[in-house]
Order: structure tokens, then C-alpha cells, then sequence
């Protein structure tokens, strides 16, 4: 495989498609729903406009992180390893990335549908275990990040 097409690979999907993931849900967590929650008096209306944001993204972020997780596989299979270590390494990135993938189902297909439900009363609680499990999964995706580097220095490539 030519070192253009290895590039694209690993830069055009994997890096850049993580770090579009990573952005988006800090962004999330951490501006859009504390700044746009002050404009609305009615909680109601707040969920009104998250829920008119995120209408089908979870497709979208699904196709994204399958895209990470092809180009990953595909990644490994064409890179020679660097020993013990190295491999363990890209093992930990599998397993957090199950990890986050196993916690956007939760959100997306039990959770979501509790908060559409909810009554104003039950919305805080609802909202406390989103923003919990959103910063687990920004911080399980910034290891992974960081563990990706690690395997890059421990192939000698940075």
C-alpha cells in the first residue's frame, strides 16, 4: 500500500474521524446544553431543542465510528506490530472503544426515550446520568487518543 494511501487512511478517517467524535460530544457536554439551557425558562422547551438537534445523528455517529473502527482494523492488519506491549495497547483501544460504542447504545436507545417521557420532575435526574456518561465517554475517547500515540511511538513512526 502506497505511503499516500496509508496516510489518508490514518489521518482522512481514523485520526481525523476520532477527533471530530471527541470534539463534537466536549462540545456537547460542555457548551451547547449548559449555554443554549439558560435561554429556555421551561425545561420542556430545552428538550424541544435538543431533541430537534440530535434527530437522527445517532445514525450519523454510528457510520462515524464504524468508519474509525474499519480504519483501525484495516490500520493494524497492514502495520506490522511492534511487539508486546504495542499490542497490548491496541487491545485497550478495542476495548474502550467497545466501551464508548456499548454506552452511545444506552444513551441512544433506553435513555433517549426515558428523557422524551419524562416528566419536568424526573428531567434532572435524567439529565445528571447524560451528562455523567458523556463525560466517561470523552474521557474513555481522550485515552484512546492518547493510547493511539503511544502505539505510534512505540512503532517508531513519531
Amino acid at each position: 500500500m502506497s505511503d499516500l494511501v496509508l496516510a489518508a487512511l490514518r489521518i482522512g478517517v481514523h485520526i481525523t474521524g476520532g477527533g471530530v467524535w471527541l470534539g463534537a460530544m466536549v462540545f456537547s457536554i460542555f457548551v451547547l446544553h449548559p449555554r443554549a439551557e439558560r435561554f429556555f425558562a421551561r425545561a420542556a422547551d430545552f428538550e424541544d431543542l435538543l431533541f430537534t438537534v440530535v434527530h437522527g445523528a445517532r445514525w450519523k455517529v454510528l457510520s462515524g465510528a464504524l468508519a474509525i473502527v474499519l480504519s483501525g482494523v484495516a490500520l493494524v492488519l497492514i502495520t506490522p506490530g511492534a511487539g508486546p506491549l504495542w499490542t497490548g495497547l491496541v487491545a485497550a483501544k478495542v476495548a474502550l472503544l467497545a466501551l464508548v460504542l456499548a454506552l452511545f447504545v444506552h444513551v441512544s436507545w433506553f435513555l433517549w426515550p426515558r428523557r422524551v417521557f419524562a416528566t419536568e420532575a424526573e428531567l434532572p435526574a435524567i439529565r445528571a446520568r447524560f451528562r455523567r456518561i458523556g463525560i466517561l465517554m470523552i474521557a474513555a475517547n481522550g485515552l484512546n487518543v492518547a493510547l493511539g500515540v503511544g502505539a505510534r511511538v512505540l512503532r517508531g513512526a513519531i
